[in-house]
């Protein structure tokens, strides 16, 4: 397993006051998995996701793998509609066009969880968008339909 850790923190430390972010990769599942902390904004999601893309989703040996987000332990999210509609744009970049990944957020508030809906609605608006969505609150509901076989209904 690959790991790889950010922070908004200049020093390092992980504070609840910013937004820090973990990438895990599971070899065997073929699954990236990122941990948020801290509190989000549209900015700081944009950065993390350009950055993602490039350091590894963008990476040939995981551009086929599905991802799990997980943000239980974001303290407080501020998002806008358009920093929504940008994020779908931006993730957007790196489908696969012969090949369908899959993408599970895990949020635990009741709003957040409206909020990935509603990211998830604007990025499946997205030309040539090839990604299977799916928000839940629990994460191993999350983690099992990510490994889960695919059959046609998945």
């Amino acid at each position: 397993m690959k790991v790889t850790a950010h922070n908004n923190d200049q020093q390092g430390n992980m504070d609840i006051d910013h937004m820090s972010y973990r990438h895990d990769i599971d070899l065997p599942n073929r699954l990236i998995i990122t941990t948020w902390s801290g509190r989000a904004s549209d900015d700081d999601f944009i950065q993390a996701l350009t950055s993602y893309q490039q350091e590894i989703k963008g990476h040939r040996d995981y551009q086929l793998f599905n991802e799990l987000l997980d943000f239980r332990h974001i303290t407080k999210l501020n998002l806008s509609t358009r920093g929504i509609i940008e994020l779908g744009r931006i993730a957007q970049r790196t489908d696969q066009p012969a090949v369908q990944t899959k993408l599970a957020i895990v949020i635990s508030s009741t709003v957040a969880f409206g909020l990935a809906q509603m990211y998830i609605t604007y990025r499946n608006l997205v030309p040539n968008s090839n990604k299977k969505l799916n928000a839940f609150k629990r994460y191993n509901d999350a983690f099992e339909w990510l490994t889960a076989a695919t059959t046609p209904d998945q």
